[in-house]
């Protein structure tokens, strides 16, 4: 097993302690919580969950059913407030400050915010111009580096749609000196995982978030799958019921009864993002090749302009053209058939 160097905190921290419970319609007297909820409250979930407790604070049934989702033993499973709050345990676990931690710009800018808010410093290596292809050897090379602590990988990349091959991030995990986190945010878009590495190299971590393949984007839950002893650290890290019991409750039942609708979902994805790419070639843009649920797409020097113009008709896309690496750039994300039709046919009205 490889040796991966946890921060100051990550070595000395201890989950919150819950009262230990079987039964799930127990009487909670160690809580302090009221015996009922709002009037209110109660009439709008009409009795999904009980919002007056604390239900289930080691989130034992939503680990469960993710790692069955995700093929894993549950002990691999941490469960999160969002993705964001992943990152945020990331850099508490391994950085101290003055660490480095390694980021392939242009990517998912919380990486750096989240590691910077704990004191880590920033080192960029970019993604080819065009290709976005990852630089594996820079990579590893600045793994070895003192104080490296942490490198981030995206799979499929946001905001570019670029994907790494799994052989590439197998050598960069394999041949790395520090903890190797793989966002797959948009994995499920893109069909492959490495989620089954994690058995093998304890030095690799896969964030997951239910924001997009599950549509629970408003309820901020994620997940992190890592070797069982760096999970223990990350529940000791994260915060205690950082997880609403209603946004639990909603990835339970996502899981539960709704797989065969997130296949639909996603298939329909695939097809749109085909067609949509195609639209867009038609109006004389040009869209980068994705394997996500969105399109970036090269509208030259008038990229604020046509970003502007859409959102006075009501249509919001996402102006990436005066972030480094992406000149003229705005970012697209692939909806249902009639509404990119309409996007389609605004844009045309524009251009």
């Amino acid at each position: 097993m490889k040796a991966i160097k946890l921060s100051q905190i990550g070595q000395i921290a201890r989950p919150y302690q819950w009262e230990t419970y079987a039964v799930k319609n127990c009487l909670r007297f160690d809580t302090n919580t009221l015996p009922s909820p709002p009037p209110s409250i109660k009439r709008t979930i009409k009795g999904l969950v009980s919002i007056n407790e604390y239900s289930d604070p080691a989130y034992r049934r939503l680990k469960t059913q993710i790692a069955a989702y995700e093929r894993v033993p549950e002990e691999m499973i941490t469960v999160t407030n969002s993705g964001d709050e992943a990152i945020d345990i990331l850099a508490k676990t391994f950085l101290d400050p003055g660490d480095r931690f390694v980021v392939t710009p242009p990517t998912y800018e919380m990486f750096t915010i989240q590691c910077q808010i704990n004191r880590g410093i920033v080192y960029e290596i970019p993604l080819a111009p065009k290709t976005f292809a990852v630089d594996a050897a820079a990579i590893i090379r600045a793994s070895k580096k003192l104080r490296t602590k942490l490198i981030f990988l995206v799979n499929p990349n946001n905001p570019t749609g670029s994907v790494i091959p799994r052989l590439t991030v197998t050598d960069i995990v394999s041949r790395s000196s520090c903890a190797v986190v793989v966002d797959e945010a948009y994995g499920e878009f893109y069909g492959k995982t490495v989620v089954p590495l994690t058995k093998k190299y304890n030095n690799l971590i896969v964030l997951k978030t239910f924001s997009k393949f599950a549509g629970l984007a408003g309820a901020r839950i994620g997940y992190l799958i890592a070797n069982p002893t760096l999970s223990r650290v990350f529940d000791a890290i994260r915060f205690p019921m950082g997880v609403s019991t209603l946004s639990a409750n909603l990835a339970e039942q996502v899981l539960n009864n709704d797989q065969p609708w997130i296949e639909k979902q996603i298939l329909m994805i695939k097809t749109e993002r085909k067609k949509l790419a195609k639209a867009l070639r038609t109006l004389g843009l040009s869209a980068y090749p994705s394997e996500a649920n969105f399109l970036l797409v090269d509208v030259g020097n008038r990229a604020s302009s046509v970003a502007a113009k859409l959102a006075a008709r009501g249509v919001i896309v996402r102006d990436r053209s005066t972030k480094p690496y992406l000149n003229g750039c705005i970012r697209i994300t692939v909806r249902s058939p009639k509404e990119n039709t309409t996007l389609i046919k605004v844009l045309e009205e524009i251009l």
